[in-house]
């Protein structure tokens, strides 16, 4: 947990932290002024036929309008700091995962990833504006009740830091009583629980309902033994009892910051806990030192290379020892049925599926061992179903294609066709943007997804045409867009079922659970 917070505070730096703290030590200050009022306050209401104490009260007053500019500042400050701690280690996070390889993102880091979402989030947000108030308060406003109490009675303020001491002792064996062992998460716990149904729980887990709740009135009585122990202590100097009153209240006021501190106990043991989860995410522990490796770099060259592969799910054999290779720079044409093995040999070649044996290798670099950040960035999936392929889409792409790529195979009639399919003329002759709400035709759909592709300039490249129509033959235009999303970089192409072959130089036959690769015979 240390090291998260260290890291959280270098990349957020130290300036509104600090900035916090000092409104919530003065905060803290201004109220244990306000309490010492409630001396006098207390003594000239109770004492009968004395005139009313509108000096104290004056007094009272306006230090309570201080402390409440003060804490009108730092409760938005707080709420800033702790949404900023949650954005911060959220995006460190996602940072961080990007870089692991595929290997490394197993059921165990989704589920703490999962965590970090709901009242973890709750959790850190509260940390600087609604924990560290009472945390600060517990030790800055008593030490300022005490230090004033000094000066007007002493064996009043050593009776007070007495009582402080005590209570601080029975805190932190609170602390210590409410200090578990940690749970297990998900399935883990849920599979404990129904083999523990009917028998006693068993470890260090303490029923949150009843057993916490003894504690903090435990926390109650201890605070109430300190004040009595204060109030018989100024009894014995011969004072009258509406002082003797006064002081009982202070010792009440006092001791208060320390009890709502102690109340937070669970809230800063659950933040604990998400803490130690993020650390486990970023995988450092207390020492800040790194446990797994971040990804590998992507390849020189994109040569492929099947070794062994199979894929079994749930003891039934999906993809059965598939070994082959295939030159970087080539177009390959996966054909063959079922389409689900040879979806699956895209996603095994993209990392989506990991292979229950044997390797997946792109330039001799193992698949799986490349970081999700580095496959998005070089291997494109072209898939015209996605919904993300708007009319809305269209009219950015086409604003923002490179213009250095428009001199491929049917680039720019590619754009001018979306252009045309995304604006038309008024009577103005001013260009409109059509409804969104009306999709593109599946012909421009292709286009779109082919020159979204293209503008990524990506290293290898996944077309899959298993479901629809044959885009080649419904368009001819399309297979010259292919050629130039295709020309100079490795591509797989997914066919559907009777469907025109693009020109390729390899074929990739799937039949069942088996695939084989051949060099395709020009027609």
């Amino acid at each position: 947990m240390r090291a998260v917070l260290a890291r959280f505070l270098q990349i957020s730096g130290r300036k509104k932290l600090a900035s916090l703290c000092l409104f919530l030590l003065l905060g803290a200050v201004v109220q244990g002024v306000a309490f010492t009022f409630v001396v006098p306050i207390t003594t000239g209401l109770l004492t009968p036929g004395a005139a009313a104490p509108w000096g104290w009260i004056a007094a009272l007053a306006a230090v309570s309008l201080v402390y409440a500019v003060l804490h009108h500042r730092s409760v938005p400050l707080g709420n800033e700091l702790g949404a900023e701690l949650v954005t911060t280690l959220h995006r460190k996070v996602a940072e961080h995962t990007a870089t692991l390889p595929n290997r490394t993102l197993g059921v165990g880091r989704s589920d703490r990833l999962a965590a970090l979402d709901g009242t973890a989030v709750v959790v850190l947000m509260g940390l600087p504006a609604h924990v560290m108030r009472p945390v600060v308060a517990a030790v800055a406003t008593p030490l300022t009740v005490i230090v004033i109490s000094a000066f007007v009675n002493l064996q009043m303020a050593l009776t007070l830091a007495a009582g402080l001491i005590v209570l601080a002792l029975c805190s932190f064996l609170v602390v210590r009583l409410l200090s578990r062992s940690e749970e297990p998460d998900g399935s883990e716990w849920l599979r404990r629980s129904y083999e523990q149904r009917g028998a006693g729980r068993q470890g260090g887990f303490l029923p949150t309902a009843t057993g916490e709740v003894l504690l903090w009135r435990a926390v109650e009585l201890a605070a109430c033994a300190a004040v009595g122990a204060c109030g018989a202590a100024v009894s014995a100097d011969g004072l009258s009892g509406t002082r003797g009153v006064a002081l009982i209240v202070l010792s009440v006021l006092t001791y208060r910051p320390m009890m709502e501190a102690v109340l937070l106990t669970s809230t800063v043991m659950n933040a604990h806990e998400v803490m130690a989860t993020i650390g486990r995410l970023l995988d450092i522990g207390d020492s800040g030192s790194q446990e797994v490796r971040p990804g590998a770099d992507w390849p020189d060259s994109t040569d492929l290379v099947f070794d062994g592969v199979s894929v079994r799910v749930e003891g039934t054999t999906v993809l059965d020892t598939v070994s082959f290779e295939i030159p970087g720079g080539t177009t390959t044409a996966l054909v063959g049925t079922p389409d689900g093995t040879r979806l699956l040999l895209g996603d095994l070649l993209t990392g989506d599926v990991a292979p229950t044996s044997g390797q997946v290798r792109i330039g001799g670099v193992d698949v799986t061992s490349l970081a999700p950040s580095v496959v998005e960035r070089h291997i494109a999936r072209v898939r015209p179903q996605d919904p993300r392929y708007t009319r809305e889409e269209a009219g950015r792409l086409v604003a923002s294609f490179p213009d250095r790529l428009t001199d491929r195979p049917g680039v720019q009639d590619g754009l001018d066709r979306l252009r045309a399919a995304v604006v038309v003329e008024d009577t103005a002759s001013e260009p409109l943007t059509e409804s969104r709400t009306e999709p593109l035709s599946s012909e421009d759909r292709w286009r779109l997804a082919l020159l979204c592709a293209l503008s990524a300039d990506p290293s290898l490249v996944v077309v899959d045409a298993t479901a629809g129509t044959d885009p080649f033959e419904a368009d001819p235009r399309l297979a010259e867009l292919f050629t130039g999303l295709s020309r100079d970089r490795t591509c797989w192409f997914l066919t559907g079922i009777g469907g025109e072959l693009p020109p390729c130089e390899r074929l990739v036959e799937v039949s069942g659970s088996r695939a084989t690769a051949r060099i395709a015979v020009p027609s």
